[in-house]
């Protein structure tokens, strides 16, 4: 068989793979954070998301979708997801004596905070239907 017919043989083969919608994953990309240099940042943006775990039961008391909070260890990171919800539902990740990103809920999918680094103490909150804050425990 001549190259060129192999040349061919190959280029139609990864055109008809590629047309198959197979999608072939890609490698790990680093994290572009780690601890504090992570407080504020997206986790999905970051890459911190890869290896993320729940921490914990979500929160559900007081009505309306549940909140968990999620960490990362290759990021030494923590934020909130809050589930689908009507956009008046607010989840957050607080530092203690510090900041706290908050998110809304989204109709359509799930909703995630801005992280922090896991050297801080942080704990996962929401409102309650009637305003008030309901708080997991600190970490």
């Amino acid at each position: 068989m001549g190259i060129t017919r192999r040349w061919t043989i190959a280029a139609v083969a990864a055109l008809a793979f590629i047309g198959s919608g197979v999608t072939v994953p890609a490698a790990d990309a680093a994290a572009s954070c780690r601890g504090y240099a992570c407080d504020g940042k997206n986790p999905h943006t970051t890459g911190c998301d890869q290896d993320a775990k729940n921490a914990g039961n979500p929160i559900r008391g007081g009505g309306g979708p549940a909140v968990q909070l999620r960490t990362s260890a290759r990021c030494s990171a923590a934020w909130v997801i809050i589930e689908k919800g009507n956009h008046d539902w607010r989840g957050w990740i607080q530092i203690r004596g510090g900041a706290l990103y908050d998110v809304n809920a989204k109709p359509s999918r799930p909703a995630y905070s801005l992280m922090v680094g896991t050297s801080h103490a942080y704990r996962a909150c929401k409102r309650d239907a009637d305003g008030g804050p309901i708080c997991g425990g600190w970490h």
